[in-house]
């Protein structure tokens, strides 16, 4: 039976607690149908795989971002560039670049502009599921600004999603168009366990922790599930967790937020705007010495929080 808007409200929403929705919300989308096609004669797989020629055909000219989980740096951040993405279809196609992942593309905002523009006709290849309506972020950001919190991620099998909480604590939900993947979720409360003890910096792979840099890690106990084709998961408000494609894999996600999780954006926001306060204390320094003059004395103050603010909407993405 579906589950109902009222028992997501107070099983999950309410109580912040992650679900695994079936395929009946989802199974009327287009991109069902125009994204997936039947495999080859000759594998023994059953199933639908990714319909790499319509993909290509019809979105090749986006220019997306592809991170290389191949390659990262001290923090867990993987290498990321800009590319057409009919150039990193081709590459898969001949079996070539199976380390790249496509993230982050903002593929229905794309869609929109261009059908505003007159250059593509519209089709919208999904509907927000009603579970997920009340959506205060993507409402306010398609209605005012040029940017959104709805994408679409595909990649090979083995690309992957470090470890991180989404932005500002909100929500996410997930689909699996088509493919597999695994993900390690982490209750709030062990926040503490993955993170170097007095610094801020945290495990960005749990499939490898090194226990002797990370000891606290030995405490955790995530939620350790797979996330079938056609599945959906929410994923509550600050929650840390790691996702893998199992199989080549396309998904379409929103982040989002309303009046259940504002309390936890707002916190979120105040301890982030500490944490860059901190991080630039000789900034702050430098701005106070370099003005001697009295009646400059609050220039600097003013000068510093507007560095603060832009470091904070960098480093969160929040526009």
């Amino acid at each position: 039976m579906p589950l109902s808007y009222t028992e997501f409200f107070e099983c999950y929403m309410k109580t912040n607690r992650p679900v695994i929705i079936g395929a009946d919300l989802v199974s009327s989308w287009p991109a069902f149908v125009l994204w997936r096609t039947s495999r080859e004669k000759d594998t023994c797989l059953p199933g639908k795989e990714i319909n790499w020629d319509y993909l290509a055909d019809r979105y090749g000219h986006h220019e997306v971002t592809v991170a290389d989980c191949a390659t990262s740096d001290s923090f867990g951040n993987l290498e990321c560039t800009s590319s057409p993405f009919i150039d990193i279809v081709n590459k898969w196609k001949c079996g070539e670049g199976r380390s790249l992942y496509v993230k982050d593309w903002h593929l229905a905002l794309t869609e929109t502009s261009e059908a505003i523009e007159g250059s593509k006709k519209s089709q919208a290849f999904y509907i927000t599921p009603d579970l997920f309506r009340d959506d205060w972020m993507n409402s306010y950001y398609t209605a005012h600004t040029a940017d959104d919190f709805r994408f679409v991620y595909v990649g090979a099998a083995g690309t992957f999603t470090p470890l991180h909480r989404d932005v500002y604590c909100s929500y996410s939900w997930s689909t699996n168009v088509c493919g597999r993947k695994r993900w390690w979720l982490f209750p709030p409360e062990q926040t503490p366990y993955l993170f170097l003890k007095g610094r801020n910096v945290s495990v960005h792979d749990v499939r490898d922790v090194d226990l002797t840099r990370f000891p606290e890690y030995a405490k955790t106990t995530p939620i350790v599930v797979d996330q079938e084709e056609g599945e959906t998961i929410f994923v509550p408000s600050g929650w840390y967790h790691q996702v893998e494609n199992l199989t080549a894999c396309i998904s379409i996600n929103h982040n989002w937020c309303n009046s259940v999780n504002l309390p936890s954006l707002y916190l979120s926001m105040c301890d982030k705007v500490v944490e860059v306060e901190e991080a630039l204390e000789d900034v702050r320094e430098m701005l106070m010495t370099s003005q001697d003059n009295k009646e400059e004395k609050t220039d600097w103050k003013r000068e510093f929080v507007k560095i603060v603010q832009d470091v904070v909407k960098q480093d969160a993405g929040w526009k």
